[in-house]
């Protein structure tokens, strides 16, 4: 027997539902599941034009759009200023197919995320308000495991820990806190808007994003206390030298970034924390 608040629940996108559902893409496929239901009805009946009617617009209230493929459509060929009578910026982000801690700076600027002027990168103030709001919102300070995949990109997610979840299964990941943990879903459901090719990317390649903008952070995700950075040179007598980047609230001391690179992929990391390779290099 078929489940159906199971199969309903199966067929909901929350990140382009609710608070996340696009105006402009709801209009779009409203008006295209009218113009099937009239087609359908005149092939047929009225009937069976009402219950396709009535299919569309429900598959549309669960997953946000009808068409596969509607935020990116919409925000390329709809006119600019449909688009500024819903709020949104006409120009759409930048397009990606992969990304790496290399591309880190490049890709968060031409998204508008984040300015880097002379090598000081920072958040803008738009991305940094979006992120709060979202942060400020009904169980955003503990993200279920639905919304974790969500952000990452994984189907089957289970909570395992505080801050640890088990992918697919089989491979077990954790953040530093519940703070960074609040941060990156919050922060990965406003880069889905901003970055075309986002939906594509691996967990991997979310989480190395989501990383650095927490390092762009100023205050704490949770309690709003500010932020104190630090990094270290790790000598080691077996290996190459690593570098140890920290991010700690100096309120709730929550760890906000926790992480060790190998000494050549370190500088993307840096120039998001803002300290140059060479004063590293100086105190090591």
């Amino acid at each position: 027997m078929i489940d159906a608040p199971d199969a309903l629940s199966r067929l909901e996108q929350p990140e382009y539902t609710g608070e996340n559902r696009c105006r402009p893409c709801t209009v779009v496929n409203v008006a295209i599941a009218l113009a099937l239901a009239v087609v359908i009805g005149g092939a047929g009946s009225a009937l069976a034009g009402a219950i396709a009617l009535g299919a569309f617009l429900t598959i549309i209230a669960l997953r946000g759009y009808l068409i596969p493929g509607t935020p990116t459509l919409t925000r390329r060929y709809l006119p600019e200023r449909v688009l500024e009578a819903f709020g949104k910026s006409p120009a759409s982000g930048p397009t990606i197919e992969t990304l790496t801690p290399a591309e880190l700076t490049r890709v968060l600027t031409a998204a508008g995320v984040a300015t880097d002027r002379g090598g000081a990168v920072r958040l803008t103030s738009a991305f940094r308000a979006r992120w709060n709001e979202r942060l400020s919102s009904d169980g955003a300070a503990d993200p279920d495991a639905a919304a974790v995949g969500s952000a990452l990109g994984v189907d089957e997610v289970e909570r395992v820990g505080d801050a640890s979840f088990e992918l697919e299964g089989r491979r077990r990941v954790r953040w530093e806190s519940t703070a960074a943990l609040a941060a990156d879903v919050a922060a990965a459901t406003e880069l889905r808007s901003r970055l075309d090719g986002w939906d594509a990317l691996g967990a991997d390649e979310r989480r190395d994003a989501l990383t650095g903008l927490r390092l762009l952070r100023a205050d704490c995700p949770v309690c709003g206390g500010p932020i104190s950075s630090t990094v270290d040179r790790l000598e080691h007598c077996c290996r190459q030298p690593r570098v140890a980047v920290r991010a700690t609230c100096e309120a709730c001391d929550r760890p906000v970034v926790d992480l060790v690179a190998s000494e050549s992929n370190a500088e993307p990391w840096l120039e998001l924390a803002g300290v140059p390779e060479t004063h590293l290099e100086a105190e090591g």
